[in-house]
């Protein structure tokens, strides 16, 4: 089910895209952001529950129907813990593929933005020594979440970008002692460059 809707709203963006040549809006241009990306809590529980994990962000924005663009977000996160011995690590690989509507307006080299996403997101984790101990009760998770942010122009064809979003999932773990400790509500913030086309 979870896949579904994101192949639904992949489809959806992509129709988004062919309505707009179609319409006479192609003129306007198609944004491709990558950076950096930093959530505050680790959803994957695999630190030690209150450091931080970095990743990357990477979002296609196609023009739709102005001032409204479809985005396509994808972000990655690779969290793990040692120890110091052998077989007493634990790590994780998350993934999310969000898709939706987002709105900006230009006002000089300004550029703010917001948005609402959904998708999924994928997480796995891994126990040394224990290639199939499962944390989690499933590896995939309906994601919803709203955001927003500001490019900043510094050329015709690059700016810089800050954002932030929350994002919301249902992971939960099969151990009842740890449901305590359950991320479900993230704040992710990302900053890179975003190139026009």
């Amino acid at each position: 089910m979870y896949r579904f809707f994101s192949i639904l709203f992949a489809l959806i963006a992509l129709s988004a895209f062919a309505a707009a040549q179609a319409d006479g809006t192609s003129s306007r241009r198609v944004d491709v952001f990558g950076g950096f990306s930093y959530i505050p809590q680790d959803p994957s529980l695999t630190t030690d529950g209150t450091a931080g994990i970095t990743g990357w962000n990477a979002s296609v924005a196609f023009p739709a129907w102005h001032p409204v663009s479809m985005v396509v977000d994808f972000s990655g996160y690779y969290p793990g813990y040692n120890v110091g011995c052998i077989g007493c690590g634990q790590h994780a690989k998350i993934h999310t593929f969000l898709a939706g509507p987002q709105i900006s307006v230009t006002r000089g080299r300004v550029s703010p933005f917001a948005r609402f996403l959904l998708g999924d997101t994928y997480m796995h984790t891994f126990v040394d020594g224990l290639s199939n101990y499962v944390v989690f009760t499933s590896s995939n998770s309906f994601t919803f979440g709203a955001g927003g942010g500001v490019d900043v122009r510094l050329t015709s064809r690059f700016a810089l970008r800050g954002q932030v979003d929350w994002l919301h999932n249902g992971f939960t773990t099969t151990d009842n002692q740890r449901r305590y400790e359950e991320r479900h509500n993230l704040a992710r913030i990302s900053t890179g460059i975003v190139i026009h086309f």
